[in-house]
């Protein structure tokens, strides 16, 4: 079995971006510049917002993490988001999941500019993204796309994987994840079926699937008997387990004597997508118009 690992191509990726944060530093006269918000300090996600915020600081990029306390509730959530959005200190957002409860909505991704939702998640990204026929269209559209369904597909080109023509199972159909990684794997020429909890005889799928992508968020559900004998897995899945161990969708150990190749977690799509969080805040610094005393903009 091939293990898919990420940290290899995480850092290839990390490694192009000295240059271009110089590049900012000599047109802006700053640092690209990331607001991180997270809210739970202990969900599986926190784990890698700590692996952000130092990331961005070895690479000499401004980062700030905010950590509001849900009780404050919605609207003072809403005020965060306004203030950093009209903050031209601020390149980049991002905002972690989970939220507390009410709390995604279109309403909070629409607050956020375009320009600074490097995540992808408000509607014009997100349009721009579906309306794509090719995937050259996402990589040099000049917009964003969702982090972790394009660090998929940059980990499957990695390790050789061409999804054109394959019979690809998404689990998991999230605006995040699931339904946004569909769309790439459709403008690759991959055929996608998605997945959910609604979704009858999911066995009967996953059996006809050369690949199989779980994005379901629970822990090592996925076994080789919902498998054909040789199908990739990729497990976007962040969990802990009962020991308390962090563990994904696929039940990596289980899977090894059938599965032809398998992204482990921790250590697979994680440290791509954060990859591609730190490489999108560089992104929408370069794309960040100057600003000169007087009001006069340079783009």
């Amino acid at each position: 079995m091939k293990i898919l690992e990420g940290k290899t191509l995480s850092a290839e990726i990390l490694a192009t971006l000295p240059g271009r944060i110089e590049a900012v530093k000599a047109r802006l006269g700053r640092a690209p510049s990331l607001a991180i918000i997270n809210y739970f300090a202990d969900s599986p996600s926190a784990v890698y917002v700590k692996r952000k915020v130092a990331a961005c600081e070895k690479l000499g990029i401004s980062v700030k993490l905010f950590s509001p306390k849900p009780e404050e509730g919605y609207p003072a959530f809403k005020a965060l988001l306004a203030r950093l959005g009209d903050d031209d200190a601020y390149d980049a957002i991002m905002i972690e999941r989970p939220l507390p409860d009410g709390f995604e909505t279109r309403e909070t991704w629409d607050a956020v500019p375009a320009a600074k939702d490097v995540d992808g998640l408000s509607t014009l990204n997100m349009g721009r993204l579906f309306i794509a026929k090719k995937f050259s269209e996402i990589e040099g559209g000049g917009f964003f796309s969702p982090c972790t369904a394009l660090a998929v597909i940059r980990l499957l080109r990695f390790h050789g994987i061409d999804p054109a023509g394959m019979n690809i199972a998404v689990a998991g159909r999230s605006a995040v994840v699931g339904k946004p990684l569909a769309q790439m794997l459709v403008t690759l020429d991959a055929t996608v079926t998605v997945c959910h909890t609604r979704t009858k005889n999911i066995a009967e799928v996953f059996k006809k699937a050369d690949l199989v992508i779980t994005a379901a968020g629970k822990a090592k559900w996925l076994k080789k008997e919902l498998l054909p004998a040789g199908a990739a897995v990729i497990d976007v899945g962040t969990n802990f387990d009962e020991a308390g161990k962090m563990c994904g969708d696929a039940d990596f150990e289980d899977l090894k004597s059938s599965a032809s190749a398998v992204s482990p977690v921790p250590g697979g799509v994680g440290p791509v997508t954060l990859a591609c969080l730190i490489e999108a805040a560089v992104k929408a610094a370069e794309l960040a118009p100057k600003k000169e005393k007087g009001g006069i903009i340079f783009t």
